[in-house]
């Protein structure tokens, strides 16, 4: 089953984003790494495997791979073997209309302040709306509720931070990145060792197989 619903995964195609212009300054989130500090790294530094995973809060296919996938990369994050590299976009505001990717983007970016990326993002996908064209998101009401069952994110500061769009700029910056390249089409996009595990048809991602292959790192 697995299997079969990850091959069945949709693209959401990414296209170029226009953006209002904010001339605050750029603010990344605690921790944030690569070149502008325009990555999120979730686990351990030093981990043998490196998973590299292009999502927007709003894609639907985003989501059906982290509905499947989230359980077995935070086993592997918590015995040491692996850390996630996330680049986290908001493209699909500039599809259909609206604003959920922005908030929801800038929303994790305030978690991952609080030591909490992992557990709102979790939470985030697991609440995503079923079609992208719902904009939940873009009401940071919603946002503040998912965030209240995240211990530790039911704070003044949290709450100031999605209300304000403190990394609003960050998450333009880190959209505005992205669209230079031209490899990514669309997303999700999960690259270990440099190939999209989303497109290799021969070998379907299931949570097995990412298993299979971050234990091999791990043993050399």
């Amino acid at each position: 089953m697995a299997a079969s619903i990850i091959s069945a995964v949709g693209l959401t195609v990414v296209v170029q984003s226009s953006r209002a212009a904010d001339n605050r300054p750029v603010v990344p989130p605690a921790g944030a790494v690569g070149a502008d500090k325009l990555v999120i790294s979730v686990g351990q530094v030093d981990a043998p495997a490196t998973l590299t995973l292009y999502e927007d809060p709003r894609c639907p296919g985003c989501a059906q791979v982290e509905r499947l996938l989230h359980t077995t990369i935070n086993k592997l994050q918590d015995e040491g073997k692996l850390r996630v590299d996330y680049h986290v976009l908001s493209f699909v505001d500039n599809i259909v209309s609206g604003t959920g990717s922005k908030h929801a983007a800038n929303a994790l970016a305030a978690a991952q302040n609080a030591g909490r990326f992992r557990e709102y993002h979790d939470a985030l996908f697991a609440a995503q709306p079923k079609s992208e064209t719902d904009d939940a998101f873009g009401d940071k009401q919603v946002l503040l509720d998912l965030a209240a069952k995240v211990k530790g994110l039911d704070t003044d500061r949290f709450a100031a931070a999605v209300k304000d769009g403190t990394h609003d700029t960050w998450v333009n910056k880190v959209q505005e990145e992205f669209d230079k390249q031209t490899e990514i089409q669309g997303t999700p996009a999960v690259f270990f060792k440099g190939k999209d595990l989303i497109r290799d048809t021969e070998h379907p991602l299931t949570p097995q197989r990412l298993t299979k292959l971050v234990e091999a790192e791990a043993e050399h």
